[in-house]
């Protein structure tokens, strides 16, 4: 059997953030064995660093047996959530795990930010909760998304602002600009998928810099790069 196997008794559900202003995809259990699936990831080398991603991933390609399934059934769940046509080889997935401590982050890093894909979600992986995900609203725009013009104008300026100096912790809860609105916990085997648009960012609960590969956080990330 795969490790990806999809528990079918799960249920899709959809959560919605702030005034019914952001929509969330919420599937707990959604794997048939899930200690499989994070035995799997415990046994990678996770070479990549992508962007400003505070630690590394293990691409997971259509050639591991039960990926395609896994993406398919994605694209599918999606498309009758949003109504929208989204394709299984518009999705990719990878195992990711935060590595980066708090004294060593770059610009943008362990920040609210945004993303530019369409769509990301996340599996948490941890069969403790060692960090969910973090939403906020933007005090100075009003918003939890970028989607305005003015949004858009905005969002640049807090990202070239950010380059001119590093930041000294993971931001988990309201600060200066920030409103949190609400984390999802990282409960074991629960995906979540949100607009890419969404100011978010990870929860941190461990130090992430210690320990080894089981004792930091760890998830499977859902990314969707086209919507039609």
């Amino acid at each position: 059997m795969s490790s990806f196997k999809i528990n079918f008794n799960s249920r899709p559900k959809v959560v919605w953030l702030g005034n019914r202003e952001v929509p969330l995809l919420v599937i707990d259990d959604i794997f048939a064995d899930p200690q499989n699936v994070k035995a799997q990831a415990l046994n990678q080398s996770f070479p990549e660093s992508q962007a400003y991603y505070p630690g590394r991933h293990q691409p997971l390609p259509n050639s591991i047996p039960g990926i395609s399934e896994f993406c398919l059934f994605i694209a599918r769940v999606l498309s009758q959530a949003t109504g929208r046509d989204i394709s299984p080889s518009s999705i990719n997935t990878d195992f990711s795990v935060i590595t980066t401590a708090e004294n060593s982050l770059l610009e943008n890093q362990g920040q609210p930010h945004i993303d530019s894909t369409p769509m990301l979600g996340v599996i948490y992986l941890n069969t403790l909760d060692f960090g969910g995900t973090v939403f906020f609203r933007n005090r100075e725009t009003g918003s939890m998304k970028v989607t305005t013009p003015s949004e858009k104008e905005h969002y640049e300026a807090v990202t070239n602002n950010r380059a001119e100096k590093r930041p000294d912790k993971y931001i988990v809860d309201s600060s200066g600009p920030w409103e949190k609105v609400t984390t999802i916990d990282g409960r074991f085997n629960r995906l979540v998928i949100w607009p890419g648009n969404v100011w978010h960012s990870v929860e941190i609960k461990i130090a992430p810099e210690q320990g080894e590969l089981h004792e930091k956080r760890l998830t499977q990330r859902v990314i969707v790069n086209e919507l039609k």
